[in-house]
């Protein structure tokens, strides 16, 4: 089989010709991810490559071809080269000489095959040269990526113990390509009774592969699997509804949404502001993420569809503009009255498209008329803010600033 380089015109772009002339003819292929969503019609953003030449050289090559490198990974054979702002990952061919079920120790070889019988699935051990000619070393990979069939190299627990990440891989993979299509039997099963090999693993990589699973466009069929097999629950004792993610990807749909994984963990989860806590300090998520799925799960404020505007806007304040359109979003979701769905729908609406208010009062002005810094500015700011949110935001700062020399000016 061969790609066809006039469509994907990765193969042929100068960056691609620069990178692939500096190293020696027939030495290197273009492997994983770009050949198989390019044979799968699906977008190419990722450039990996492997080749025949050990790292040191490949490195004083690309230099001496004035090409920016990266020896990011050299201990395992991966470089990455950038050439006119394109990025390249670069590894050497390998073998596994040691694993453990997180890491392996490798070896250098010159044998293309070798190199796809450590790889995770038969879709990942594909490899293209320059002129599009595709290669499949296993021999199983094109018919697999006709069948859109995620099947592990060989034998599927022996993959599996190398790296329990692939656990994860395998799920993500089958919810991004194969949907709608029976998982390979040998792999389900033996994913389900290594299950317990997740536990060992960086809670980092376990919520980076969740994610990229959580982002496919349908993946509830693939969740709900996970979840009848007991690796949800393995994973994410706090956040197993397969049926609420169902819910909230079917409204995605309708409401053209784009893919959220934290939304979609919410809706797998429960309003639980301890639980929701614990899953966040356990795997590890950034502030940013710990921030929105915490407020959401910890939220008291009133938020209801169809209570007048000035109330609507003061819960809407009081919860934050995220806050109030992930409550509304899974609530509008969860509804099973069309007529109640409407109207939480109408709320994330509203907190969607509503003007945020900017409270019209700064420490500085109160200090200009005599107010002290201090506990005492704190509490004038907090009472004069509590005014101002009661009247619906319509109080203005000369009330504010007479209230202020009343009530608190010594």
């Amino acid at each position: 089989m061969k790609l066809d380089v006039g469509k994907h015109e990765w193969l042929s772009v100068k960056p691609t010709q620069k990178l692939f002339a500096a190293l020696p003819k027939g030495s290197a292929r273009f492997v994983g991810g770009c050949v198989r969503n390019a044979l799968l019609g699906e977008p190419v953003a990722d450039f990996d490559i492997a080749t025949a030449v050990e790292p040191r050289e490949v490195a004083n090559r690309l230099k001496a071809a004035d090409i920016a490198v990266h020896e990011t990974g050299i201990a395992h054979g991966t470089l990455t080269a950038v050439v006119d702002g394109t990025v390249f990952e670069i590894t050497t061919l390998r073998r596994d000489v040691s694993t453990d079920g997180r890491r392996a120790t490798v070896e250098f070889t010159a044998d293309w095959a070798e190199d796809a019988r450590r790889r995770d699935f038969t879709i990942n051990a594909l490899y293209a040269d320059l002129s599009g000619e595709v290669f499949d070393p296993t021999g199983q990979g094109l018919d697999d990526i006709k069948a859109c069939k995620v099947r592990f190299v060989g034998t599927a627990e022996t993959r599996i113990e190398e790296d329990y990440l692939r656990i994860l891989r395998f799920f993500r993979f089958n919810a991004w390509y194969a949907e709608d299509r029976p998982m390979d039997a040998a792999g389900l099963t033996a994913c389900r009774e290594l299950k317990a090999g997740l536990k060992a693993l960086s809670s980092e990589r376990v919520w980076s592969e969740l994610k990229k699973l959580l982002s496919a466009p349908t993946p509830f069929r693939t969740v709900n699997v996970m979840s009848v097999n007991g690796i949800l629950d393995t994973l994410l004792p706090e956040a197993s509804n397969s049926e609420g993610l169902q819910l909230i990807c079917e409204l995605e749909k309708s409401k053209s949404l784009a893919p959220d994984p934290y939304l979609r963990l919410m809706a797998m989860a429960a309003r639980d502001e301890l639980a929701m806590a614990r899953l966040c300090k356990r795997l590890k998520m950034s502030n940013k993420e710990k921030t929105r799925l915490k407020y959401w799960a910890g939220d008291q404020t009133n938020l209801q569809p169809g209570s007048p505007e000035k109330e609507t806007h003061i819960a809407i304040y009081t919860s934050g503009k995220q806050v109030a359109m992930d409550r509304a979003t899974i609530r509008s979701a969860g509804a099973g009255d069309p007529i109640e769905a409407a109207a939480w729908w109408v709320l994330y609406e509203t907190a969607r498209d509503w003007q945020w208010p900017e409270f019209p009062v700064t420490g500085k002005d109160l200090i200009a008329i005599g107010i002290p810094h201090g506990e005492k500015l704190g509490k004038a700011l907090a009472a004069l803010k509590a005014l101002w949110i009661r009247s619906g935001f319509k109080v203005e700062k000369p009330q504010l600033m007479v209230a202020a020399k009343m009530l608190f000016k010594q």
